[in-house]
C-alpha cells in the first residue's frame, strides 16, 4: 500500500511551496509539486479600479520582481489607452527592467542555489565556506537595486515609473557613475560564469522541454510569442495559446498551452531561442553551447549567469544612448479614457510574464489577466520530477528529497507571484 510523504516547505525559493511524495517499499514512486501559498487575487482586487490604479497595484504582488511587473502593467494599460510613451521613458524602463533582472539572477545563483553545491545548509553556512563569491554576489545584486532606485524611485514598488512618463529624469552624472560602475563589474560577471560552468552537478541530465518566450521588441521585451517548435503568436493571443486552467493541488493557475504543453520558460528557453545578445555575453553563449542547446534543466545556472552578464552589459548600452539622446524632463501624460483592451510581454528574470487588461469609456477596468513565469513552468515542473524519478528508481524518501528540491530550485520558482 503507498504511503505519503510531505517536504513540507521547499528551502531557498520565494514564496511557499512542497512536494508530496508517494512511496512504496521504502521507495518513491511518486511526486507532485504543490503551491500552497495563500491565494492573493489580484486579478480581481483591480476590477472596478481606475485606470492609473492599476499598476500601482499589481506591482505589489511581488517585492522581487516588482519593477517588471510595474513595467507590464503600465505598457498593457498604456496599449488599452493607446497611450504612446517618449523614446527617453522606454529606454529608462528598459533599464530598470535590466536593474531586477542583475538583482534576481545575482540573488539566485550565490544565494538561493550556490549553497546546493557547495554543501551548505543555507545563507549563514555560505557566508563562512565561500566569503569571497558571497561579497561578489551581493556587490553586483547591490548595483541590480541601485539601477532600479536611480529610475523607479526605489529598489521595490517603484514610484518614478509612470502612466504615459516618469516622475522625474535622473541626472547624466548619475547614468555616467553607473555606467563606471557597471565597468567594473564585468570582471565578477565573467567570473560568475565561470564559476556557474565549473560547479559538479548531480542531477541527471533530464529530458529537454520545448521553450517558449517574447520577441520581436528589445531584450527582455516582446510583441509576440514565439515557441521552439515554429510557433508565433502576436501578444494578443498569447493568453488564450497559454490556456490557464485551475487544479486542485495548487493555488496557481496550470498553464495547458491549448493541450501543447507543457513548455519552459526562464533563461535557458530564452538562450535556446536565440535571443539577441550583447557581445561579450554572445561570446559567453558560444564558448558554453553545447552545454545550452536543448535546454538541458542541469544548465539553467549557466544560462542565468550569461544572463547577468547580458543585462550589464545592455545596461551599459542603455545609459549611453540615454547620454547620447540627450536628457530632458518629463511628466506622466494627459490621458483620455476610453474602452479597450491591452496586452504586455515581457521576460521577468524567471521568465515570461503576461498582463492583460481591459477597460470601459470611463477608463474602469472590466477584466485583468496576469501569468506569471512561475505558473507557466508548473507543468515543467511536474514533467521534471517525473523524469527524476525515472533515473532514479530505487531512490530513498531522504536521498530522492535533496534532489527533488535542488530540481525545483533549478527553475527559481517565485511561487509569491504565481498564486497572485
Amino acid at each position: 500500500m503507498a504511503k505519503l510523504r510531505t517536504i513540507n516547505q521547499l528551502a531557498r525559493v520565494e514564496g511557499h511551496g512542497r512536494i508530496r511524495l508517494e512511496q512504496q517499499a521504502g521507495r518513491v514512486v511518486g511526486a507532485r509539486l504543490e503551491l500552497y501559498e495563500s491565494m492573493r487575487l489580484f486579478e480581481a482586487l483591480v476590477l472596478g479600479r481606475r485606470y492609473d490604479e492599476i499598476a500601482e497595484i499589481v506591482c505589489r504582488i511581488c517585492s522581487i520582481c516588482s519593477t517588471v511587473h510595474k513595467v507590464a502593467a503600465l505598457q498593457a494599460v498604456e496599449h488599452a489607452l493607446e497611450l504612446q510613451v517618449s523614446t527617453q521613458t522606454d529606454l529608462l524602463r528598459q533599464l530598470a527592467v535590466q536593474g531586477g533582472q542583475i538583482e534576481s539572477h545575482a540573488l539566485h545563483l550565490f544565494c538561493l542555489a550556490l549553497p546546493d553545491y557547495l554543501g551548505c545548509n543555507g545563507f549563514p553556512e555560505l557566508a563562512q565556506r565561500a566569503p569571497a563569491e558571497l561579497q561578489r554576489g551581493l556587490e553586483i545584486k547591490a548595483l541590480g537595486n541601485r539601477i532600479q532606485e536611480l529610475v523607479g524611485g526605489r529598489a521595490i514598488h517603484p514610484f518614478n515609473l509612470l502612466l504615459g512618463g516618469l516622475g522625474s529624469v535622473p541626472a547624466a552624472d548619475s547614468l555616467k557613475q553607473l555606467i563606471d560602475q557597471l565597468q567594473e563589474l564585468l570582471p565578477a560577471a565573467l567570473a560568475t560564469i565561470e564559476l556557474a560552468a565549473g560547479l559538479n552537478e548531480s542531477l541527471p541530465a533530464l529530458h529537454p522541454l520545448p521553450c517558449c518566450a517574447a520577441s520581436g521588441g528589445p531584450s527582455l521585451f516582446g510583441e509576440q510569442l514565439t515557441t521552439s517548435d515554429g510557433q508565433q503568436l502576436a501578444a494578443c493571443e498569447a493568453y488564450a495559446w497559454l490556456d490557464e486552467r485551475l487544479v486542485g493541488y495548487s493555488h496557481a493557475k496550470l498553464s495547458s498551452f491549448s493541450e501543447h504543453g507543457p513548455y519552459l520558460v526562464g533563461p535557458l528557453a530564452r538562450l535556446n531561442l536565440d535571443v539577441p545578445l550583447e557581445p561579450s555575453a554572445q561570446a559567453a553563449l558560444q564558448r558554453y553551447d553545447s552545454r545550452l542547446l536543448g535546454a538541458p534543466l542541469t544548465a539553467s545556472h549557466l544560462a542565468r549567469a550569461i544572463e547577468l552578464l547580458q543585462a550589464i552589459e545592455r545596461a551599459m548600452v542603455l545609459c549611453r544612448q540615454l547620454l547620447q539622446n540627450g536628457l530632458l524632463p518629463e511628466q506622466a501624460a494627459a490621458v483620455q479614457p476610453r474602452a479597450g483592451s491591452g496586452t504586455a510581454l515581457i521576460e521577468a528574470p524567471r521568465g515570461l510574464l503576461l498582463h492583460q487588461y481591459s477597460f470601459n469609456d470611463a477608463g474602469y477596468c472590466t477584466a485583468a489577466q496576469v501569468v506569471t513565469p512561475t505558473a507557466i513552468n508548473q507543468g515543467a515542473m511536474a514533467l521534471m520530477l517525473t523524469d527524476l524519478l525515472q533515473c532514479l528508481p530505487d531512490a530513498d524518501p531522504d536521498s530522492f528529497k535533496l534532489q527533488a528540491e535542488r530540481l525545483i530550485r533549478c527553475f527559481d520558482p517565485c511561487i509569491s507571484c504565481a498564486v497572485h
